[in-house]
């Protein structure tokens, strides 16, 4: 018995699998979002880039998500490549950030039909939730020994601190919203530069460890 859940604790793939499912459904799921538009009757087709240019928060909202999705997806990635076992609590853990991630696409639906206060912080809510969860996850995966051996502490917290921006960004936007929604977006591009910030000093520790 202990042999057989020895096996099971080992095997990484399938939630790996599982994982990259959820979220390539949820990927496509964004651009389904986004309808055609129906030129009103007695117009002409002519009106048809003005209607197109007027879905500018539905296109602004597609793009964002799929890129930070993507962006989660990277970082999820990355939590695996050094997990080399897990337990229950990791399972249920993954399958609480894959429930977020699935849930990405009402949120961005959400905020491109409605781009205002409270359509930028529900937004940024479960966006903020989402990068939190895989922040656990990999603190959990750390803190159990779940971790290839190896991997130097500072990489660790290095990685840690890398999950933890997103989310921080997501939740500083929430209380920037409150007094200018589109100041707020704005903050959504921090993102850019503080992950390259994290990238560079995590590739340098791991070359500094071998």
């Amino acid at each position: 018995m202990r042999i057989s859940y020895q096996r099971e604790s080992e095997e990484t793939d399938r939630l790996v699998a599982l994982s990259d499912g959820v979220i390539a459904i949820a990927i496509t799921l964004l651009v389904l979002e986004i309808t055609v538009p129906e030129v009103p009757a007695g117009q002409s087709t002519a009106v048809l880039p003005e209607l197109i240019v007027d879905q500018w928060s539905d296109f602004f909202a597609y793009v964002l998500s799929f890129l930070i999705i993507g962006l989660y997806w990277s970082l999820h990635r990355r939590t695996f490549i050094y997990i080399s076992q897990h337990d229950r609590g990791l399972v249920w853990l993954n399958l609480v950030f894959l429930l977020l991630i699935a849930f990405v696409p009402y949120g961005t639906s959400l905020f491109s039909s409605y781009p205002s206060q409270f359509g930028v912080m529900f937004y940024a809510a479960v966006l903020a939730l989402t990068g939190l969860s895989l922040t656990v996850l990999w603190a959990y995966a750390s803190r159990q020994d779940l971790i290839e051996t190896g991997l130097t502490s500072r990489a660790v917290l290095l990685q840690g601190a890398r999950f933890l921006v997103s989310p921080l960004v997501f939740v500083l936007s929430i209380g920037v919203a409150v007094f200018d929604p589109q100041v707020a977006i704005l903050t959504w591009f921090l993102l850019l530069p503080l992950n390259a910030v994290f990238e560079s000093r995590i590739v340098r520790s791991l070359e500094d460890r071998k």
